[in-house]
């Protein structure tokens, strides 16, 4: 009721409404619900220590807006035409994906939420030569999340959930080759984390992209998002290897975090500071966790 009642009518109103109404959003998400407002605020301290009070307000304060024009653009994702998607994202190398289509190697593509991630997910069929799917978590909500994945899978994107995906991918990497897009820099389950400093603070990132990288022998892309001059979004991409095999164990994770910290840094405000990414404790003894770690990997991929 919730989607076929609200939230598909809105997503059929030009964007620029969209936007209006986005505006009202920064407001009751800022001053009368102050969402999440202790977590941004946290996050945004461990990263920028050194910041003044002024400076921290200022990016919460941004933080809100960016945080508004997501949600326009992705009641908007819901129902845009696929010409209307590709003017409104881009990718800057298909070049490199053409290369790696042509000899044959399927790709995970590891991205974040840095800006609008939703529009990439829906247009990845039909910017790359390579089959599209896309790992994540369920929405809570059982029926929404199927409607919702619904509209991003009209375009060709196929939607994995996590904790089903190797039983898809075993059958899928048979066949041509395929990109997996994975948001890196969401909270993992602590109990397979790779530990690595992040803004100078030892936190966890999910193992998941270096672990399929290694097991289905897929080349690594990494990929972030960048806003242009007339509002739309750019995919930047880099390739992190095209032989898993070739890099050490946290080789692959470890160049992601580099990178991720690197671009969060240029625009801070692109962030989704909202998350509760610093949420899980320490292991009690960190130098073992990480010996044992690494000490699966190898048995698993290198003996």
């Amino acid at each position: 009721m919730l989607y076929r009642l609200l939230i598909h009518p809105l997503s059929l109103l030009p964007l620029s409404f969209l936007y209006g109404l986005g505006a009202m959003a920064y407001f009751v998400l800022r001053f009368f619900l102050g969402y999440r407002k202790d977590v941004i605020l946290a996050n945004i301290e461990r990263a920028f220590p050194k910041w003044t009070s002024q400076e921290k307000h200022k990016l919460l304060h941004a933080s809100y807006r960016h945080l508004a024009k997501l949600i326009a653009e992705g009641i908007k994702n819901l129902s845009i035409s696929e010409k209307q998607l590709l003017q409104k994202v881009s990718i800057d190398n298909t070049a490199l994906f053409d290369s790696l289509y042509a000899k044959g190697k399927h790709v995970i593509i590891l991205s974040s939420h840095l800006e609008n991630w939703e529009f990439f997910i829906t247009a990845q069929n039909a910017l790359l030569p390579h089959r599209a799917f896309g790992i994540g978590k369920k929405i809570k909500k059982g029926q929404l999340d199927q409607q919702i994945n619904a509209r991003r899978e009209r375009f060709g994107m196929q939607v994995i959930h996590a904790k089903n995906y190797r039983e898809i991918l075993d059958k899928e990497v048979q066949g041509e080759p395929l990109a997996i897009l994975t948001l890196g820099d969401q909270s993992p389950a602590p109990d397979n984390a790779y530990w690595t400093s992040f803004f100078g603070h030892e936190t966890a990132f999910a193992f998941g992209a270096e672990f399929m990288a290694h097991a289905y022998n897929m080349a690594v892309v990494y990929m972030v998002l960048k806003q242009d001059a007339e509002g739309g979004y750019t995919a930047h991409t880099e390739l992190l290897c095209e032989d898993p095999k070739s890099m050490d164990y946290g080789e692959i994770t470890a160049a992601y975090v580099t990178r991720l910290e690197r671009d969060i840094i240029a625009e801070p405000q692109a962030w989704l500071w909202s998350h509760k990414r610093w949420k899980h404790p320490f292991p009690k003894d960190m130098d073992a966790f990480k010996r044992e770690h690494r000490e699966k990997f190898v048995k698993r991929f290198r003996n």
